[in-house]
């Protein structure tokens, strides 16, 4: 089995995807994975969520879905980063040494 290029953080916070409601359910340095009832129109996401009280914006590539459908119809979706900001890569890094 493949081994990720960095370590995963799981998580369960609500996020702002593409300006819907969703969650962010795993972080990492490289990407995130979130979920949400509403697919994008296209590859290309936004999504931001609060840590250590700032607002972090991040700007990504879905890489891919996982469609559920059941009593809640949520998507999960794997996102690679683009160009994260700093203010990300340090809550990631300090979330890590924990």
């Amino acid at each position: 089995m493949e081994k990720r290029k960095s370590r995963r953080i799981k998580v369960h916070q609500f996020a702002d995807i593409n300006g819907n409601l969703g969650v962010l359910n795993d972080l990492s340095v490289h990407g995130v994975q979130v979920s949400t009832s509403l697919l994008p129109r296209n590859r290309k996401i936004e999504v931001s969520f609060e840590a250590d009280g700032k607002l972090i914006s991040l700007s990504g590539v879905i890489q891919w879905i996982q469609r559920k459908n059941g009593l809640i119809n949520l998507n999960r979706l794997g996102v690679s980063l683009q160009d994260p900001p700093v203010e990300y890569r340090r809550y990631v890094m300090n979330y890590c040494a924990l």
